[in-house]
């Protein structure tokens, strides 16, 4: 089969075209015939070989955990799915033509949403409703600030927080104010042109995607008693932050997504009726995987970035 493997860690062109052994499953995964992958800022990473996990990775390896496609295989012990459903879920390489999954981490793919759609929700889904109803716990007429509100993880934690019925500001480029209007936002913040903290004040929480001189000035908005949710992994226990947060009595967090299977049904169900929609900016073919990955590093994607594998057939 064809996949995707880097060799060693490195920039994009690590990224190799390779042919590879289809990959075997136990009783208790699938085979998936992948039809799209999500591509996700921590994919580039562990690419660089600057995420936590790649201490563990042996290489040569494929990257890729978002993934919706066709199962055609099935292990014994799974009961909830047979050949031919059409899935999304979290997978370890679904940079390739095949992929592997455990049936605790996929879910059945709604009829009226794409592949392409599905494929881009999994992991910035998780995290975004993850931050927003487990670790900032939002209620009704709370006031919530969302950095990056236009990206991959910022557009769907936008949408969980008007679900959950908050105040939402978020920060976008100019370009991409039109599109937070859409989504729901409240109020706009241009994060060029305007500074956050003079419009989102007495904020009872945030996620915040940046670190740094964005998060310090995020805690001092952030009424005491409210919470912060810090997504960079890089920025975990600055010290700075810590101080600034004990000193107002604000809660940091800094979150480890979860697969949970529960949540992913959820997105099935809100991506059916129309309630959650997750834009797809660009999709790439595979063997465009290294202009893919240029693209999500450059910081200027709106939604997310999406590569094709290959095309549905009829099983």
């Amino acid at each position: 089969m064809k996949a995707i493997l880097i060799k060693k860690f490195g920039q994009p062109e690590e990224l190799q075209f390779s042919e590879i052994q289809k990959p075997i499953i136990n009783d208790d995964q699938v085979l998936i015939r992948v039809i799209a992958a999500g591509i996700n800022p921590v994919d580039a990473k562990i690419r660089s070989g600057l995420h936590r996990s790649c201490k563990d990775l042996q290489l040569p390896a494929i990257l890729g955990k978002d993934v919706s496609g066709i199962i055609e295989k099935v292990g014994s012990n799974v009961l909830d799915f047979k050949i031919g459903d059409e899935i999304f879920g979290l997978t370890n390489g679904s940079y390739a033509e095949y992929a592997i999954a455990s049936a605790e981490t996929i879910v059945k793919k709604p009829a009226n949403i794409s592949f392409y759609e599905v494929a881009a929700v999994s992991v910035a889904g998780l995290t975004a409703y993850q931050a927003i109803n487990d670790q900032l716990q939002i209620k009704e007429g709370q006031k919530v600030l969302i950095q990056s509100a236009a990206g991959g993880v910022g557009h769907l934690a936008t949408q969980f927080a008007k679900l959950a019925g908050a105040f939402v500001y978020g920060t976008s480029s100019a370009k991409n104010a039109d599109f937070l209007l859409e989504l729901g936002v409240d109020t706009s913040i241009n994060y060029k042109a305007e500074k956050f903290e003079e419009i989102a004040t007495g904020l009872d929480a945030v996620m915040d995607t940046m670190g740094g001189e964005i998060l310090y000035r995020a805690i001092n908005i952030v009424k005491p008693g409210g919470k912060v949710v810090c997504l960079p992994s890089s920025t975990k226990d600055d010290p700075i932050a810590l101080k600034m947060a004990k000193e107002r009595n604000v809660e940091l967090i800094w979150p480890m997504m979860q697969p949970q299977k529960k949540h992913l049904q959820l997105f099935a169900t809100l991506l059916e009726k129309g309630t959650l929609k997750v834009k797809v900016e660009k999709v790439f073919p595979l063997n465009e995987i290294v202009s893919a990955h240029e693209t999500i590093e450059s910081h200027s994607v709106s939604g997310k970035i999406v590569v094709g594998v290959s095309e549905p057939a009829k099983i």
